[in-house]
C-alpha cells in the first residue's frame, strides 16, 4: 500500500520508532557502563523498558490504520512467542513491579596482550561491585605476605597489561547481557522495517554495525605502575601498628 515518503511515515509512528531508537542508545550505554556495577543494572532496566514497550506504543500508534490490526496480529504474535523477548519482558515485569534485578556476574583476574587472557584467575563478581574492587580484592590479598602476587600480575612486561575481564549474564538463558540485547533490538527491528515496508515507504538503516565488540567492552584494563604503588601502600597500612588503650593505674 502507498503511503508516502519515509519521513511522513516515521512521523507516524514517532513515538514508537523514538522508543526503539532509545533502546538503542541504551545499548550503547551498556557498553560504556560495563565495568560499573550499579550503572550497567540501571541502564540494563531502561534498556528492558524501552524495548517491550517499542512494539506497544507501535500498535497503538496504526490501531486506527485501515488494516493495520490484522497485518499486525501475526507480527505481534512473532514478538510475543520469541523466547529471549518473553524472557526480557518477564525481568522488565519484575524490575516495574517487584524488585531489583540482578544480573549473573563473573570474572576474570590476570594480565592480557590484548588477544584475550594470558592468565588469570575467574571468579564470581558481585553484581553489586564494580570490576575495580575485583582488582582491589586481589592486591589485598597479595599483600598479606611475600610472593601474594600469584599470577605475576605486578611482574615487569611491556608486552602485557593487567586486567579484570567481566561477563554479565541473565539466567537461564545463555549468552552475554550486551550480545543479547542486541540480538532483542534487531528482533524487534524486523518488526519495525516490515511496518514501515508495509506503509510503504523505504526502510531506514536497521543495523548496529556501530557496536564495539564484546573483546572490548569485557576488559578493563589497569596501570602495572599504579597497581604496585596501591600494594604498597596497602602493605603500609596493614604493617602499621595498632594502638591499644590502656587503661590508667588508680
Amino acid at each position: 500500500m502507498a503511503e508516502g515518503s519515509t519521513e511522513v511515515v516515521l512521523t507516524r509512528i514517532s513515538a514508537s520508532f523514538d522508543r526503539f531508537q532509545e533502546a538503542h542508545w541504551w545499548v550503547h550505554a551498556l557498553e560504556l557502563h560495563y565495568h560499573d556495577a550499579d550503572l550497567f543494572r540501571w541502564h540494563l532496566n531502561a534498556f528492558l523498558k524501552a524495548i517491550k514497550e517499542a512494539p506497544l506504543l507501535l500498535q497503538q500508534e496504526l490501531q486506527n490504520h485501515p488494516g493495520f490490526p490484522t497485518w499486525y496480529r501475526p507480527q505481534r504474535e512473532k514478538l510475543q512467542s520469541d523466547p529471549l523477548l518473553k524472557y526480557l519482558s518477564k525481568q522488565r515485569d519484575y524490575v516495574v513491579h517487584r524488585g531489583m534485578l540482578k544480573p549473573g556476574s563473573r570474572g576474570t583476574i590476570g594480565i592480557t596482550e590484548g588477544r584475550g587472557i594470558k592468565l588469570g584467575f575467574s571468579m564470581p563478581i558481585n553484581p553489586l561491585e564494580d570490576s575495580e574492587l575485583a582488582m582491589m580484592r586481589y592486591l589485598h590479598a597479595a599483600a598479606e605476605k611475600k610472593g601474594g602476587d600469584f599470577l605475576g600480575i605486578l611482574i615487569p612486561d611491556e608486552d602485557s597489561l593487567p586486567c579484570v575481564q567481566r561477563e554479565w549474564r541473565l539466567t537461564p538463558i545463555e549468552g552475554e547481557i550486551i550480545g543479547l540485547a542486541a540480538k532483542a533490538w534487531l528482533t524487534v527491528g524486523e518488526v519495525v522495517t516490515a511496518t514501515v515496508r508495509w506503509l510503504g515507504a523505504e526502510v531506514p538503516d536497521l543495523s548496529l554495525a556501530c557496536r564495539h565488540s564484546n573483546q572490548q567492552v569485557q576488559f578493563k584494563l589497569f596501570d602495572r605502575k599504579k597497581l604496585k604503588k596501591q600494594l604498597q601502600e596497602i602493605r603500609k597500612v596493614k604493617r602499621a601498628p595498632t594502638r591499644t588503650s590502656v587503661k590508667p593505674h588508680v
